[in-house]
C-alpha cells in the first residue's frame, strides 16, 4: 500500500522516527497524514474549534520537525462507528510496529498510556507523538513562520 503525494508532503516534515513509523503503517494498512508541523495561527485555530487543549508552543506539532502527527484510517469516517477503525489502525498496527521498531510512541487516545482508552478526560484518536515529546522538542526548534510586511516591524 501507498500514501498520497498530500501525506507523504506531511510526513516529510516528520521527525525521522516518525517518518519511519508511518512509513512501516502506511505499507500495511491505507493511512492519511492530516497534520504534522502546525504553526501559531492553525494551533490557535485548533484550540479555538476545541481539537487541542493547548496553544501554540506546548504542542508536539509545534516543532521542526514535527514530533506529532495527525493519521487517519481510509478512509476517513469521524461517526461514531468510526471510532472502531480509529481504535484498529492504533491497536493492530501503529502501537504494535512502533513497539517492534522500539519507536516510543503516545497516542492520543490513551494519555496515560495504560491501553483503556475509556478513561481519558480529552481523546484525540488521530494523534501519536514521540514520547515523552518535550525530550525531543529540546532537540527541535519551535516552528515559526517568517514575518512579512508591517508585522516585521512589530
Amino acid at each position: 500500500m501507498t500514501m498520497s503525494k498530500v501525506s507523504a508532503d506531511r510526513l516529510k516534515k516528520a521527525h525521522p522516527l516518525l517518518q519511519k513509523l508511518f512509513t512501516a503503517v502506511a505499507a500495511e494498512t491505507e493511512i492519511v497524514i492530516l497534520d504534522s508541523t502546525r504553526g501559531r495561527a492553525a494551533q490557535e485555530l485548533a484550540y479555538k474549534k476545541g481539537n487541542t487543549k493547548v496553544h501554540f508552543g506546548n504542542s508536539a506539532h509545534n516543532y521542526v520537525p514535527a514530533i506529532a502527527l495527525d493519521v487517519c484510517p481510509l478512509p476517513v469516517d469521524w461517526s461514531r462507528t468510526g471510532r472502531q477503525k480509529f481504535e484498529k489502525l492504533g491497536k493492530e498496527f501503529v502501537l504494535p510496529i512502533a513497539a517492534r521498531l522500539k519507536i516510543p510512541i503516545r497516542w492520543g487516545a490513551d494519555w496515560n498510556m495504560n491501553s483503556v482508552l475509556t478513561d481519558e478526560k480529552f481523546s484525540d484518536m488521530p494523534h501519536y507523538e514521540l514520547h515523552p515529546w518535550r525530550s525531543y522538542a529540546a532537540k527541535a526548534k519551535l516552528f515559526m513562520l517568517p514575518l512579512i510586511g508591517k508585522e516585521r516591524l512589530r
